[in-house]
């Protein structure tokens, strides 16, 4: 039967209006449980930074070293005093579980830099190198037309290590010669010389867009605030290292001071955000590095934008400082490179709920590379964490915050979901190779003689450090950890029996610590025992075969010893490891001017200035004395007047400025030389000595006495100082006595010496002019027979 029409016009209108309804909910259902679409996202955070574009925006990225996130007090600490962070925490968004990828700062500070993780960048572990195939946050900002620039405050994340990619200028520039000891912990400077850097840069480029990076490394040990807050934190070792945030959040207040005073403050995003955590004590852990516990991973992050609109706003899903990278990057409308693995926030910004849980990956091979245990992995979500060990661990962290209660067996279900998580989250993200590296491969004549000379055991040696083998858990090793610790700091100290002893425990308990008989070796290279610092270091490479920093004491115990052949081999094993590490060269370069082979000495010591120009002074200076042994003066004086330009107090380099000038015949710039010398380093006995003899051929005899006396004074064993200054007495017809006495020690001091002879010959001198002929024709005979001995021997 035909309807009519009205009850078709009716029908079709029902349904229209289903239709409609259909996609109001359905609408209303996306805007609900589905995110913003990012053209959507990039409109908010527009309003968000107006009345500035993105393309305006200047970024100032502030990392804190060693800074736990549960120490400041925007995270309800109240135990420090940090009310610029709080401010910043208060005006802009504080993330309140962010998670770094290592509890190590080179590492740390690559995956913030790359927004990748260790698996991916490959830098595991400080002192490894960021390739250049890695793109940074700096070079993408960079191609898009602002300013960069970077302050470092330690030597971990030199220049050399390749953080310093896309940086227009990257403020290192550390004087290794203030130090005795160098390493990658002890070369820093305080968070005031970093900001006094980058007040000066932001002098002369405030008025264009930046994107800088300032990295404040004083949390990190030792502990020893600037006052006052030394004093107002002295109630305990660990109080002190809140008296550290206190001065670094000083540090942030004289910065925000700085911004506003140029009048970019309201223009310029800020990143607070720490690149570890420190352990101080929990867990059995003294610092950091070796867990990953939450002490250690769980760090401030702190984005200000120029705006009010996000006052007081917090965000308490889990981010990873890898996601720094991705949402910069959309903040500034600027494309993420294809290689990131970090997310973006902007969703958690403008206050939209994410529909999925995230995760955060963390891991440490610290135990791994340096001890021979299992390297950790974790994976953690706002209510969970997994530990990858070879006892794995699970921990409620909302009920269990600081990680006491091991529940893997009990949640079973849930520690194997999180398992899996992690197995899958590395295989998608891993470089291809990242976890081989092996040493490089050698010719048959040259495994033959490395091997030969102990330097390596064979590359099948090295089991502990192949997938499969069955490592320590580091939860069974923490003691040993911290005696290994301990042996260090002493060492440092120079209380070398104390470190001896405490290492030799650590051997007894695990002889096969790679860590621990490095350290050993080193204590007895201190002692001058060569052979027992060549047995421990074989001893560690029959472990790994790779372990550079072993097979650098081995071969400067053969160059101790003067077996040069073997210290060549070593040095040139580790170049063949690290083709960019400045020192093998260096100390090659040592041993050919050692030996006179001055063409290769001048080669290697060359490409050591070539790797490492910064900090090259060494080099300079002994490149500048190959040259004044080839009589190449011109180049020598250049040589000497580079190191200088690089560190102007450095021993030395005035003195022989001062030879190069008496080669020439130059002999007043020679004493001008040698006067700057003294007044650098006042215990130079040798300038002493050879301005003395100057001064004698201008006549200026009581200036040339004392300088003699000072060159003696400053080093009692010098015979020579005793024979010249007894000479310029007996010249001058002046304290017989004195003379004869002086010429007696030099005597007992160097009997066989290239100048003995002349010690006997002013012996004879002066008994001549007293009348006494028998000691005269004795000392005569003496100084005779000594001269035609050393003549025969080929010492004179």
């Amino acid at each position: 039967m035909k309807l009519p029409t009205k009850i078709l016009s009716l029908k079709f209108f029902l349904i229209f209006l289903a239709v409609i309804v259909a996609v109001l909910i359905g609408f209303f259902c996306v805007s609900k449980f589905f995110p913003t679409s990012e053209g959507q996202y990039l409109k908010d955070i527009n309003k968000l930074i107006s009345p500035y574009k993105a393309s305006d925006l200047n970024i100032l990225i502030i990392t804190l070293d060693t800074t736990r996130a549960d120490h400041l007090g925007c995270y309800g600490y109240s135990g420090v005093r940090t009310p610029n962070m709080d401010r910043l925490a208060e005006e802009g968004i504080l993330f309140i579980n962010a998670t770094c990828q290592t509890p190590l700062t080179l590492p740390s500070h690559a995956s913030i830099f790359t927004g990748t993780y260790p698996f991916f960048h490959g830098v595991k572990d400080n002192g490894f190198y960021l390739e250049d195939s890695r793109i940074t946050l700096a070079e993408v900002v960079k191609e898009h037309g602002w300013t960069t620039s970077a302050f470092i405050g330690a030597f971990v994340l030199d220049s050399r290590w390749g953080l310093d990619q896309g940086f227009d200028y990257y403020y290192d520039n550390f004087d290794f010669t203030k130090y005795k000891t160098i390493s990658l912990d002890s070369v820093q400077r305080e968070g005031g010389k970093v900001t006094e850097a980058f007040f000066d840069w932001l002098e002369k480029n405030h008025q264009q867009k930046f994107l800088s990076w300032i990295h404040l490394y004083d949390p990190h040990t030792p502990y020893d605030p600037p006052e006052p807050y030394k004093t107002q934190y002295s109630n305990s070792y660990w109080t002190l290292y809140d008296g550290e945030i206190a001065y670094v959040d000083f540090l942030i207040g004289e910065i925000l001071e700085k911004l506003k005073e140029k009048n970019i403050l309201k223009k310029t995003l800020i990143v607070i955000v720490g690149d570890h955590g420190e352990s101080l004590g929990q867990h059995g852990e003294n610092s950091h590095g070796f867990f990953i516990y939450d002490v250690c991973i769980q760090v401030p992050l702190i984005i200000y934008f120029p705006s009010l609109k996000l006052e007081e706003k917090q965000v308490a899903s889990q981010v990873e400082t890898v996601d720094i990278m991705p949402t910069l990057l959309q903040v500034l409308n600027l494309p993420v490179p294809p290689d990131v693995q970090g997310k973006m926030l902007t969703q958690m910004i403008i206050g939209e709920k994410v529909r999925e849980e995230y995760f955060a990956y963390s891991e440490s091979y610290y135990p791994l590379y340096h001890y021979g245990w299992s390297e950790l992995k974790s994976l953690r979500s706002n209510r969970y964490k997994y530990i990858k060990a070879p006892r794995p661990e699970l921990y409620d962290i909302i009920n269990d915050p600081n990680e006491q209660n091991n529940i893997y067996k009990q949640k079973l279900t849930i520690a194997k979901d999180f398992q899996e998580k992690l197995l899958s989250l590395e295989k998608a993200g891993s470089a291809e190779g990242i976890e081989e590296k092996r040493p490089k491969k050698l010719d048959d004549e040259t495994q033959e003689r490395l091997m030969a000379l102990g330097y390596i055991g064979g590359f099948t040696s090295n089991s502990k450090l192949k997938k499969g083998y069955k490592r320590a858990d580091p939860k069974d090793k923490i003691q040993l950890y911290n005696k290994i610790k301990i042996a260090q700091e002493k060492f440092a100290q120079k209380k070398l029996d104390e470190s001896l002893e405490k290492i030799n425990q650590v051997i007894k308990e695990d002889p096969e610590v790679i860590e621990a008989l490095q350290v050993r070796s080193r204590i007895y290279l201190e002692l001058n025992k060569y052979e027992k610092a060549i047995a421990d270091c074989k001893s560690a490479l029959e472990l790994d075969p790779e372990y550079e920093a072993v097979i650098f004491n081995m071969a400067l115990a053969y160059s101790k010893q003067k077996k040069y052949d073997e210290a060549i081999a070593g040095y040139e094993r580790l170049m063949g490891l690290d083709p960019r590490d400045h020192k093998p060269p260096f100390n090659l370069g040592k041993i050919y001017l050692e030996i006179k082979d001055l063409d290769k000495a001048i080669s290697f010591l060359k490409q050591a200035i070539n790797l490492q120009p910064e900090v090259s002074t060494m080099a300079h200076l002994n490149l500048g004395k190959a040259y004044f042994e080839k009589k190449k003066l011109e180049l020598a004086e250049q040589e000497f007047r580079k190191a200088l330009e690089i560190s102007p107090e450095i021993s030395r380099a005035h003195f022989n400025l001062a030879l190069v000038y008496e080669e020439k015949k130059e002999f007043r710039k020679a004493m001008e030389e040698y006067k700057k010398e003294i007044e650098l380093h006042k215990e130079a006995y040798n300038a002493h000595f050879n301005l003395a003899k100057l001064y004698g051929k201008t006549g200026s005899i009581d200036l040339q006495i004392e300088h003699f006396k000072q060159s003696i004074q400053h080093k009692p064993d010098f015979a020579n100082g005793y024979f010249f200054l007894a000479k310029t007495y007996l010249d001058s017809n002046k304290k017989l006595d004195d003379a004869i006495n002086l010429i007696k020690k030099g005597l007992n001091l160097a009997p066989k010496s290239e100048y003995a002879p002349l010690g006997h010959y002013l012996l004879a001198d002066i008994y001549n002019r007293l009348g006494q002929k028998d000691k005269y024709i004795e000392e005569l005979k003496k100084g005779q027979e000594l001269q035609k001995k050393l003549k025969k021997s080929g010492l004179r």
